[in-house]
């Protein structure tokens, strides 16, 4: 898990069409994204381990497919991931769900959406350079031609989750 996270980290954006690829930003995004779940330990549930992670992507519905596609069939700690779409922060479930991911295009609410969620053992990750800067657990964006991610250790800690060593040794550490 950790090496497939590794690659993806310094993973071109966009695979080249000529190697018969043509995996955008947003699908890469997405397996990243995915990976990262395996390395998050949340909360000890209070409800059954059976149930499905909730994850609500804010602002942009490719974003929810791409998730929904990297996700399919794919089980973290036994429990499958049901992906929704918001349009925007006002819109997420009460109780949240455990993981909210804000679009790129919701990025100016990142700061409002962090400390509505803090302190509820929700995983929160921005599309974007800056999201973890903002007060995000976790942001993904592109650097150059590559998708890396930052990790916020305090918001991390505020919302009672633990990130595993194997996801801090890769992220750029932001607070």
């Amino acid at each position: 898990m950790l090496a497939a996270l590794a690659v993806l980290a310094v993973w071109p954006a966009r695979m080249p069409v000529a190697l018969g690829y043509d995996v955008g930003e947003r699908q890469l995004k997405a397996e990243m994204i995915v990976r990262m779940l395996r390395l998050v330990t949340w909360p000890s549930p209070t409800t059954a381990v059976a149930l499905p992670i909730r994850l609500t992507v804010v602002g942009d519905p490719s974003l929810a497919d791409a998730l929904r596609d990297a996700s399919a069939g794919q089980r973290i700690d036994g429990r499958s991931l049901v992906v929704s779409h918001a349009v925007a922060v006002t819109q997420l479930a009460d109780p949240p769900p455990a993981v909210v991911v804000l679009a790129a295009p919701q990025r100016a609410s990142a700061p409002a959406l962090a400390k509505v969620l803090d302190h509820k053992g929700v995983l929160t990750i921005g599309e974007g350079e800056g999201m973890g800067a903002a007060g995000l657990v976790l942001g993904v964006y592109v650097d150059g031609d590559r998708v890396r991610f930052d990790a916020n250790t305090g918001a991390a800690s505020r919302a009672g989750l633990s990130l595993s060593s194997h996801l801090l040794r890769l992220a750029r550490i932001v607070g």
